[in-house]
C-alpha cells in the first residue's frame, strides 16, 4: 500500500513539474513582455499587444540591452510625441525613449537613475514634465517596482512571474491570438521606445476627435490623481531637483520642457480651480532650473478640433509633428519651421511676463473662438470645434 502511494505521489510530482516546465518554456518562447530577448517570429509573437500595460517592465529591460547615448524621459505625452530618430540628434549617437505612461516625478527619477546605471556614457537627456506628475495624490503605478531598477536583469520574483504565472500565460495567449488574427498589425511600441501613434489611435481613442477630446478631458477632471484632487508635492519637486543635480554632476546636457498639450487641457485645469496652483508649479520649477514652456495658447495648441487633426490625437497627447517642433526649438535647429509663438524659455526673470502673456493670449483665444461658451462637463468639450 505504501509503495503504491509513493509511486502515485512521484507520478503526481513529475506530472506537475513537467506541466510547470512546459508552461515556463511556452512563456519564455513567446516572451509576451519582451523582457527575455527572444526573437520575434511572424504570425507568432512579432506583435506584442500587452506591452502597453507592462511598459515599466519591458522598458526597464530594454534600456539594458543596447548602448544608448541619449534618452527621453517624461509621461505618455513624451512617449508618443518625441522621436529619438529626429535629425537634430543625428550626431548624438543612439537614443531611447524611456518615457512612461502616467508617472509621477519619483518614477521618472528612478528610471533615469536606472538608465545611468546601465548606460553611464549618456550625455544628453530630454525631459518632458507635466502638472499631474507633481500631484502629491498621484502614487506609483501598479506596474512600477523599485526592486527591478539599477540592475541588468529581472529579480527572481519577476523572472518566476514572467515564466510561470497565469498572468504571463494569458499574455502569451493574447500575443499568439493577436498575431494569428492580425499578422500585419502595428506594434504598440517602436524598437526605440516610442509609442506607436497608429496603435494609440486604433486602440485607445474613438474615431471622432471630438469624442477623444471629451473622453480625455473628463478623465483628467474626474481622476483624483490627475486634477480631481490636487496637492502640489514638495517631494516630487525635490525629485526633479535631484535629477537636475545628477546631470550637473555628470556633465549631462539636460533640456526640460513643459508639454504642449491642447488648449482645452489648460481649460480643464482652470475648470478644476487649479490655475493659480498651475502657475505656482511653474514658479517652483524655475526655482530649480530654467525650462522651455510649450503650454498656453499659441498657434499650435489652439488647433481647432476636427477630423482629422494635424497636431493632436486628444486634449493631452500631441503628434510627433509637434514633438519635432519642440526639439527644433530647444536645440535651435531649423527654427524657421517653428511658429514664433511656440516655446518660451522660462527663467526666474522671465516667469511673470510669460504668465501674463498666457493670460492675455487666453482672453484673445476666447474672444476669437467660434461657439465659445462656459465650460460644462455635461456639454461637448469641443467648445469651438469644427463639426
Amino acid at each position: 500500500m505504501m509503495k503504491n502511494y509513493r509511486r502515485y505521489s512521484t507520478f503526481l510530482l513529475a506530472f506537475f513539474c513537467a506541466k510547470s516546465l512546459a508552461l515556463g518554456l511556452f512563456n519564455v518562447v513567446v516572451d509576451p513582455y519582451e523582457v527575455l530577448g527572444m526573437p520575434k517570429v511572424e504570425n507568432f509573437n512579432q506583435f506584442k499587444p500587452v506591452l502597453a500595460t507592462h511598459v515599466r517592465l519591458f522598458k526597464a529591460m530594454a534600456i539594458t540591452r543596447s548602448q544608448y547615448d541619449f534618452i527621453f524621459l517624461g509621461s505618455s505625452r513624451t512617449e508618443l510625441g518625441l522621436d529619438p530618430t529626429h535629425p537634430v540628434l543625428a550626431n548624438s549617437g543612439s537614443g531611447y525613449n524611456l518615457a512612461l505612461s502616467g508617472p509621477n516625478m519619483y518614477e521618472v527619477l528612478r528610471y533615469f537613475q536606472h538608465a545611468l546605471n546601465n548606460q553611464p556614457q549618456i550625455t544628453q537627456v530630454v525631459l518632458g514634465i507635466d502638472f499631474f506628475m507633481f500631484n502629491q495624490v498621484r502614487k506609483n503605478r501598479p506596474d512600477f517596482s523599485d526592486a527591478r531598477l539599477e540592475r541588468q536583469s529581472l529579480t527572481l520574483e519577476e523572472t518566476l512571474g514572467v515564466g510561470f504565472s497565469l498572468d504571463a500565460l494569458d499574455s502569451s495567449y493574447q500575443t499568439i491570438s493577436s498575431n494569428l488574427k492580425s499578422p500585419n498589425k502595428p506594434d504598440s511600441y517602436h524598437s526605440n521606445g516610442r509609442r506607436n501613434l497608429q496603435y494609440q489611435i486604433n486602440h485607445f481613442l474613438p474615431q471622432s476627435r471630438l469624442k477623444s477630446f471629451r473622453f480625455s478631458l473628463q478623465e483628467y477632471l474626474k481622476d483624483r490623481e490627475l486634477y480631481g484632487e490636487y496637492y502640489l508635492s514638495m517631494e516630487y519637486l525635490k525629485d526633479l531637483n535631484k535629477l537636475v543635480e545628477i546631470c550637473q554632476e555628470k556633465n549631462i546636457d539636460l533640456k526640460i520642457f513643459i508639454s504642449p498639450s491642447h488648449a482645452t487641457q489648460w481649460e480643464a485645469i482652470r475648470e478644476a480651480g487649479l490655475w493659480p496652483l498651475f502657475e505656482q508649479w511653474k514658479g517652483e520649477v524655475v526655482q530649480i532650473t530654467p525650462v522651455w514652456d510649450f503650454s498656453g495658447y499659441n498657434s499650435i495648441t489652439t488647433e481647432p478640433i476636427s477630423n482629422p487633426m494635424k497636431y493632436y490625437v486628444d486634449s493631452s497627447h500631441y503628434r510627433p509633428q509637434v514633438g519635432h517642433l519642440v526639439l527644433n526649438r530647444m536645440f535651435q535647429f531649423q527654427e524657421e519651421n517653428v511658429p514664433s509663438d511656440f516655446g518660451i524659455f522660462l527663467t526666474r526673470d522671465t516667469l511673470e511676463d510669460s504668465l501674463e502673456r498666457i493670460r492675455t493670449n487666453r482672453e484673445l483665444w476666447v474672444s476669437k473662438t467660434n461657439d465659445y461658451r462656459t465650460l460644462n462637463l455635461d456639454e461637448v468639450w469641443g467648445i469651438y470645434s469644427q463639426k
